[in-house]
């Protein structure tokens, strides 16, 4: 198996590379995106039981900050609570913009990968081809149709390797996309209760 993926030619590195990036993306997006690491049930009611007690400092708030993107966002909300509600909203928004993207760090790269990935193959497959051709010439005729079959055998080891590269990555890359909006309409949607609590007070 190492030797026929070797047999590829020098367009296999690159293709290798692709995928350990690609692990190593999707190793550290399904980490990150952890129910527990970005919306920690129960954050909003520990929340208002701290702003019902008048408990909900600084130090707290920070810690928060710290804790979650949830916990970001509602500490976000509580400083701006003696402003109106349509301004509490509009820096929800940007601070709505500033989770996502902080959520959705490297998943375009595997959108990248998934693309690059199937093409980087099929040219290692063309000029595994076109090397194959040229080199029919130089031998006898009776040689030709073994030197053919090995030669495009091996062409074609950099398209496969490109395939299994870029089919793991575009699946992932739809379904972290879909991981992280998901993540944001449950932040958005504890976020409005937050704004609904403190506006009504």
């Amino acid at each position: 198996m190492y030797e026929l993926i070797l047999s590829g030619g020098w367009f296999i590195w690159p293709l290798l590379v692709c995928s350990v990036l690609m692990i190593s993306i999707i190793l550290e997006r399904l980490w990150l995106l952890q129910s527990k690491l970005v919306i920690p049930s129960n954050l909003l009611k520990q929340v208002v039981i701290l702003i019902e007690n008048n408990k909900f400092t600084i130090q707290q708030q920070e810690s928060f900050v710290s804790m979650s993107h949830l916990g970001s966002m509602l500490a976000t909300i509580y400083r701006f609570k003696e402003l109106p509600r349509e301004i509490i909203e509009s820096k929800t928004e940007d601070k709505a913009e500033e989770i996502r993207f902080d959520l959705e760090r490297n998943i375009s790269n595997l959108g990248i990968i998934a693309s690059i990935a199937p093409l980087l193959g099929l040219l290692g497959t063309v000029v595994g081809m076109i090397k194959v051709f040229a080199n029919l010439e130089s031998l006898n005729q009776t040689n030709n149709a073994n030197l053919l079959a090995s030669g495009i055998s091996e062409a074609l080891v950099t398209t496969a390797v490109g395939l299994l590269v870029a089919v793991p990555a575009l699946t992932a890359f739809h379904l972290f996309n879909r991981r992280v909006e998901h993540l944001m309409v449950s932040i958005q949607t504890e976020s409005s209760k937050l704004i609904d609590y403190l506006t009504k007070k």
